[in-house]
């Protein structure tokens, strides 16, 4: 039976024994939090004195996707990535997917409690969507050095594979009612997720670090650039759709005490009981306590969302999750060690 944390180890692997503790502290982690906010901060008074527009914005967003992040995929993938090392790979793609359905049908219960708010699709995406690569990748860029750090950001390529294929195919069709009609299969096949198969394809016939540097070292390279220019783009964003102003606080109240609050207190048991390796457990934690998925306003740009509920939801979840974010991985190091 396929166990995370308990693959084969055979010569070479380098697979985490799973007593192996993950080191952090909370000043460490809210110094990360913090310095996200710095470069946040920087994409907002760009904006905010006109220093970048609308159009520039949207085409780093799309040059995140498209380009850069696929790069970082493809570089960190293929460089610490290996089936043997990784034996349950496929176990981060399909938690992912579990993590976005429960998120949503937990939104959509605490969404017949609302009067007077008409955006359900809008609500219940909020729910199930956390910032799963923007803000953990950093967070672990910060917080982490050597090959743990490398291992965690391989957990992420895998654990976005799954997230991608609802979040970047379905949800657009979700948003704008044409789940059902307008399904098609190559909808699946967005950059992140090209990307991740490819990683995997290579890894599987040519093997880990095979990868020539001619093509390594500029992808490597490129990929660097995703830490920065993501949080730029995203405090760009926050400050185009005028975040700090929502227009009905009650279900911005009630999403954020779903996203931050309910659904770790849910899933902090189960992974106390479940038998897989402290590295899992911190970082199936660590994106159960994530705030709204930044990727929303975008997808409700062109999907014909709500982008005000979108944009203040981001905003305020991050807010929060600077403080959260520390006091929640203090409560993991009590249960989990």
């Amino acid at each position: 039976m396929c166990r995370p944390g308990a693959g084969s180890r055979g010569a070479g692997s380098r697979e985490p024994d799973k007593k192996m503790e993950i080191q952090f502290t909370f000043y460490t982690i809210a110094i990360a939090i913090a310095k996200l906010f710095v470069l946040m901060l920087i994409g907002y008074v760009l904006y905010r004195q006109r220093l970048i527009n609308d159009e520039f914005t949207d085409i780093l967003s799309l040059l995140l996707v498209r380009v850069v992040f696929p790069a970082l995929i493809i570089s960190k993938t293929i460089t610490h990535f290996s089936f043997a090392e990784y034996a349950c790979w496929w176990f981060l793609p399909l938690a992912a997917i579990v993590f976005s359905l429960a998120g949503m049908l937990i939104g959509a219960v605490i969404y017949g409690f609302l009067k007077g708010f008409k955006s359900r699709r809008e609500f219940m995406c909020s729910c199930g969507f956390q910032n799963c690569g923007y803000l953990p990748m950093n967070l672990i860029l910060f917080s982490f050095a050597g090959a743990i750090g490398d291992r965690l950001l391989v957990y992420m390529f895998l654990f976005i594979l799954g997230f991608n294929v609802l979040m970047w195919s379905l949800v657009p069709l979700f948003l704008s009612g044409k789940l059902r009609s307008g399904f098609k299969v190559n909808v699946l096949l967005n950059p992140p997720v090209v990307a991740t198969v490819f990683s995997l394809l290579w890894v599987a016939f040519l093997g880990r670090g095979s990868m020539p540097p001619l093509l390594m070292d500029p992808l490597s390279q490129l990929g660097q650039a995703a830490f920065p220019l993501a949080m730029l783009t995203l405090g760009a964003y926050l400050c185009r759709y005028q975040a700090h102003k929502p227009q009905k606080k009650t279900p911005l109240a009630a999403c954020a005490a779903v996203k931050l609050l309910l659904f770790p207190i849910l899933v902090l048991p189960v992974l106390v009981y479940v038998p897989i390796a402290s590295d899992y457990k911190f970082f199936l934690f660590l994106q159960s306590i994530m705030p709204t998925a930044v990727s929303l306003v975008v997808i409700g740009s062109y999907a014909g969302g709500d982008n005000k509920f979108f944009s203040s939801i981001i905003f305020y979840t991050h807010l929060i999750a600077i403080f959260s974010i520390p006091l929640w991985l203090a409560v993991f190091r009590i249960f989990i060690r």
